[in-house]
């Protein structure tokens, strides 16, 4: 059952996700095109209009794979399909393990269209030499190599994603178990979850900066810090968020089992 559900939650999502990755796709492939045409203005403008509906595509497919799969989640569970899907033989943790694992699925396909589509339209032996370069110099300057770094990166931005999404879903929850402006209460209780989480990291960071002098320079001074506290914070961060991102996974399943209000 928990197949058939994943099946239908990334079909609903695609449909319109996935809209935006062709569209992406075709004006990437339609700018690189024009711009391998040499000596002709129009043709160079074109291609650069080209790269900017594509860069806008992109931008445009990852907030409405977030904005969907909230809609889908709220759609799913408290509008019109929700008598349907709770007489369904099915618990609701497997209701809200589909969810998240619908968002681990296209939040991953959406940033790797985002990626094949970048490399479509700005691909060149000098392109990828200044971004060599660059990497480098940042890695070197972390004491790293460039593959860790773009895998920090790349676990920090996921990371994040996931994050703002599950404080989504919990407040969702809890926004509906309300009987009166369900939807205003949603967005006060997902913006006080961001925020009591940040504040949270920070003073984890500060009491962690009591015990680390260096980590306590990159609160009270402006001054250049040393590379290794950087480096530290930002494994702590990753851990953090980590723990972030089952609490709120763990929270969102413990209230959605208490039951819901449907419309």
């Amino acid at each position: 059952m928990l197949g058939k559900l994943l099946k239908y939650d990334l079909k609903w999502i695609y449909k319109v996700v996935g809209i935006f990755y062709i569209l992406s796709f075709v004006f990437s492939v339609i700018g690189r095109a024009l711009n391998e045409i040499e000596n002709s203005l129009v043709f160079s403008i074109t291609a650069k209009i080209s790269f900017g509906i594509a860069i806008s595509m992109m931008i445009n497919s990852l907030v409405n794979c977030l904005m969907r799969l909230w809609s889908r989640f709220i759609k799913n569970l408290y509008k019109d399909e929700s008598y349907l899907t709770h007489t369904l033989p099915v618990e609701k943790k497997d209701i809200y393990v589909s969810k998240v694992l619908t968002a681990l699925i296209t939040i991953l396909t959406t940033t790797v269209v985002i990626l094949v589509c970048l490399f479509i339209c700005y691909y060149s032996e000098a392109n990828m030499e200044v971004l060599k370069t660059v990497l480098e110099l940042a890695a070197s300057t972390y004491n790293t190599t460039v593959l860790n770094l773009l895998l920090l990166i790349s676990i920090v931005i996921f990371l994040e994603i996931m994050f703002v999404l599950l404080i989504g879903y919990v407040a969702i929850i809890l926004g509906y178990k309300s009987n009166q402006k369900k939807m205003v209460k949603t967005l006060i209780i997902a913006f006080a979850l961001y925020m009591i989480t940040q504040v949270l990291t920070l003073g984890v960071i500060f009491v962690f900066g009591l015990f680390n002098p260096n980590v306590m320079n990159l609160i009270n001074t402006t001054d250049i810090v040393n590379i290794d506290a950087i480096k530290s914070v930002m494994y702590m961060g990753i851990g953090i968020y980590v723990i972030y991102i089952i609490f709120y996974y763990i929270l969102g399943n413990l209230q959605l089992k208490k039951g819901v209000n449907v419309d």
